[in-house]
């Protein structure tokens, strides 16, 4: 199964979290959005120039910059 870093995902295609490679801190306050290993998300939107995503994780929205989405590994939900 093809993994990719969450900047990379597909817009509006479904997806999991394999894995964060993120600080302690960085890590609790994704995960407080539920953001974790195993969850289901959605990439709403991408911000152009190097700008922040929109993710959707259940009924949550919510803005992530680029460089954490780079350390976050990912997959198709399918």
């Amino acid at each position: 199964m093809l993994m990719l870093s969450l900047d990379q995902f597909p817009l509006g295609k479904p997806g999991v979290v394999d894995s964060l490679d993120l600080s302690d801190e960085a890590y609790r306050r994704v995960a407080a959005f539920g953001l974790i290993p195993g969850c289901l998300f959605s990439l709403a939107r991408s911000a152009p120039f190097g700008g922040p995503l929109v993710l959707e994780v259940g009924a949550t929205r919510f803005l992530l910059r680029r460089s954490l989405a780079r350390s976050i590994k990912v997959r198709d939900a399918a």
